[in-house]
């Protein structure tokens, strides 16, 4: 015989199964889209806060030597960052900025002649952190000297982002001030052609009124040797 209770209980209404399967469901596209918003909000402050002259930090990209980074690997994590925080997609006060700097970022890494500066750059500062610790720049990652507890905080990767940094402020500020003396130079050598150019223009219009004044002088010329003519001759002599 069956159960004399669930024969008693009287059948689930199919209506209110289906408003609380929906009300689960709104519940978990609600938390999903909070969650969401949570992970693309933290996105853009990670951009923010990445190092502005390292794409491979903005990009979230290995940027170690020998770390094999692909153009796929740069191409696709763009993708999914870009389409992460864009800005159709985020209200976020600096969306736009930090999806400009992702831009700017997959633009400079899809260069080949900049992202081969880059990568020496990042080869410069490993080999300096190595040196540091009186190691060869051959010397693999996995050393024990490059490893706890002989190096622990930073450890490797840490260092040479921070190395690599320096060294590309360096060069940062080096360029500027290059820029700053090329354009001083070319405002010097704009200045010198721009008074040269006065100087011509100033002679050519001298010369233009003396042309012009020419006649005058004639005409004056010739009065005053008629005048001082008359003059010479003197009052006659009555015999």
């Amino acid at each position: 015989m069956g159960d004399p209770a669930k024969a008693t209980q009287p059948p689930l209404d199919e209506t209110a199964a289906d408003e609380l399967l929906f009300d689960d469901a709104e519940l978990d596209r609600i938390f999903n889209q909070e969650a969401s918003l949570v992970s693309r909000e933290a996105e853009v402050m990670r951009v923010l806060q990445c190092f502005k002259l390292n794409p491979y930090e903005i990009l979230g990209l290995d940027w170690m030597p020998g770390a094999g980074v692909t153009d796929q690997d740069i191409q696709r994590t763009y993708r999914k960052k870009s389409l992460l925080i864009h800005p159709d997609k985020l209200k976020h006060p600096r969306g736009i900025e930090a999806f400009d700097l992702l831009k700017k970022a997959q633009t400079e890494l899809s260069d080949c002649d900049k992202r081969k500066l880059l990568d020496e750059t990042l080869q410069d500062a490993r080999m300096l952190v190595l040196r540091e610790v009186g190691l060869p720049r051959d010397t693999p990652d996995d050393h024990e000297k490059l490893n706890p507890p002989a190096m622990k905080d930073p450890d490797l990767k840490e260092r040479v982002r921070r190395k690599a940094k320096e060294i590309m402020i360096d060069d940062e500020l080096r360029k500027r001030r290059v820029q700053k003396m090329t354009m001083i130079a070319e405002g010097a050598e704009a200045k010198r052609a721009e008074d040269a150019l006065a100087e011509r223009k100033r002679k050519m219009e001298e010369k233009e009124r003396w042309e012009e004044t020419r006649e005058d002088r004639v005409s004056d010329w010739r009065s005053f040797n008629k005048k001082k003519k008359k003059r010479t001759k003197g009052p006659e002599v009555l015999g």
